[in-house]
């Protein structure tokens, strides 16, 4: 039989006799087991009452025979500072109610939450309940906002293509062979014929906190088309550019233009040398010595032997570039020069330069390279391509399958060098800071003695000069301040994104350069990646 007695509306337990009067349990100690071994054991325990229960005292009837309590589950709402994360805290029940759905849904709104509750997350949550022991806390997110989603920039569209397009990605005639003789022709365009269309800005999806509070979306960069020469925009459509003469089309960042094109089978002394406005196309060579300048695209299907080419726009060498071999610091005879990319296949004893990125198929063997931005030598996805000796003489990125050779040959390869020039404009901007500086001191000790004039006339006219000149000082103060911020994340960014990729082998010989700091490699190393760490030149494999 039971000593125990539970009022189910208040959820206490209490012993039916006092132990004195029932003369059982005989001590606090044996209670206790009486209670762990009982169904009631899940409750809280009222330690005092028990002790009262078993003291020596004369009005006995008077104490509480009430020795434990049922605790119900309870749930506590913490929001994160920036009201984006909803955590739920629960201790679990000691033999009282579970919380329900509901009650953690009453809970949510108590404190605000209005958004971003996800029922199954609640629901795995409060399932916890019977897995965790009585009295026990657990956590876990219950509700997320949403940050909002930065709208997509303008974007620019080709609708027709380049030469560059067209011999990178030939397309087969019928008989299954390349046939890109009359690659002027295939790709020149018509007036009225569609280049480019503009696909609009998106304004970006909003987002919210757990309380329900809209956080806007940053729109994305709007942009227009930029109609060059050649072009127009479309009169019926604001979104579109058509060609506006006929000619061979350049893609440029927003907008194309339309090129004049001259067409050669071959550049040799039966052409001569060739400098033309708009873009040149050769389906052959450029034969030793012969040089070929243009305003726009210069595309060669066959070899660049020893010869020059200079482009203002981009440069596409089919088969190859090849100068004849250096002696000591001899001038390279072979050179290829372009304001936008440059696409080769092959290089060797070739000095070539680029204001953006320069591609590279295969190899680049004793050459002497430099770009803006990318150097990659090998196929875009995994380069496997080789650069064998020569130097790198500038890029942020370089990417390539092997660098340098078995025999050791020594093979430079110098990144971030811009970082001298916005160095050395930051010294500038020192120097003008301390003139400055100099110059608004002069004009404070001019401006005590101005004050120390008689005349009132006379002073104020000195003092309203001084305040003018102080103005001008304050203006190009806060113009080098701007100078300032923008070389430094210049430079941030510069050392951050610099970087030596080999994905297959480099060779004993290398020597890199990053920014200023300069590192030898004397053994083989297998794939890995250069960057700057804490300033200082680290591989990582």
């Amino acid at each position: 039989m039971s000593v125990f007695s539970f009022d189910e509306k208040t959820g206490s337990l209490s012993l039916i006799k006092h132990p004195v009067d029932s003369g059982f349990p005989a001590s606090g100690t044996e209670l206790i087991e009486l209670f762990e071994q009982s169904s009631y054991c899940d409750l809280e325990v009222i330690s005092a009452n028990i002790g009262k229960l078993f003291a020596q005292s004369e009005n006995y009837q008077e104490e509480s025979l009430v020795i434990a309590k049922a605790i119900n589950a309870s749930i506590v709402i913490n929001i994160d500072e920036k009201n984006m994360l909803a955590e739920a805290t629960i201790t679990t029940a000691k033999g009282g109610a579970l919380l329900s759905m509901e009650d953690a849904q009453k809970a949510l709104a108590d404190v605000g939450v209005k958004k971003g509750v996800s029922p199954r997350a609640l629901d795995t949550f409060l399932g916890q309940q019977l897995e965790q022991p009585a009295g026990s806390v657990y956590s876990a997110i219950v509700a997320h906002g949403r940050n909002p989603k930065k709208g997509s920039d303008a974007k620019f569209v080709r609708l027709c293509s380049t030469a560059q397009d067209r011999v990178l990605s030939p397309q087969a005639t019928e008989g299954g062979k390349v046939d890109m003789k009359d690659l002027g022709a295939i790709i020149t365009v018509k007036p009225g014929m569609a280049l480019m269309q503009r696909v609009a800005a998106t304004y970006g999806e909003d987002g919210y906190t757990v309380f329900g509070d809209l956080i806007p979306a940053n729109p994305g960069n709007e942009y227009q088309l930029q109609p060059f020469e050649g072009t127009k925009i479309d009169p019926n459509n604001p979104n579109m550019l058509i060609a506006d003469s006929k000619g061979v089309p350049v893609a440029l960042p927003h907008g194309m233009r339309v090129d004049d094109v001259l067409c050669f089978d071959n550049v040799d002394v039966s052409t001569g040398h060739v400098d033309f406005d708009g873009s040149v196309i050769i389906s052959g060579d450029i034969k030793d010595g012969m040089r070929v300048k243009a305003n726009g695209d210069i595309t060669v299907l066959g070899f660049v032997e020893s010869g020059i080419v200079e482009s203002k726009s981009a440069v596409t060498i089919m088969q190859g570039a090849i100068g004849r071999k250096r002696e000591n610091d001899d001038a390279f005879t072979c050179q290829i020069i372009a304001q936008r990319t440059i696409s080769i296949t092959y290089a060797q004893y070739c000095d070539i330069k680029t204001e953006q990125d320069l591609f590279i198929e295969r190899q680049a063997l004793h050459c002497d390279l430099s770009a803006r931005r990318l150097i990659r030598v090998g196929k875009a996805d995994d380069p496997q391509g080789k650069i064998i000796g020569g130097n790198i003489l500038d890029a942020i990125r370089v990417e390539t399958g092997e660098l340098g050779a078995p025999a050791g040959i020594k093979t430079r390869v110098l990144l971030a060098q811009n970082w001298f020039e916005l160095r050395d404009k930051q010294i500038q901007i020192a120097d003008f800071e301390k003139i400055l500086a100099s110059k608004s001191a002069s004009l404070e000790q001019a401006r005590d003695k101005a004050k120390k004039i008689p005349s009132a006339a006379q002073r104020q006219l000195f003092l309203d000069k001084i305040t003018a000149n102080e103005q001008q000082i304050q203006t190009r103060a806060a113009n080098v301040q701007r100078q300032k911020k923008l070389i430094k994340q210049k430079i941030a960014r510069l050392l951050a994104t610099s970087r030596l990729k080999v994905n297959e082998l480099m060779y004993s010989g290398v020597e890199l350069k990053i920014a200023k700091e300069t590192m030898q490699f004397a053994r083989i190393y297998p794939p890995h990646l250069i960057h700057l760490s804490e300033g200082k030149i680290t591989l990582s494999f």
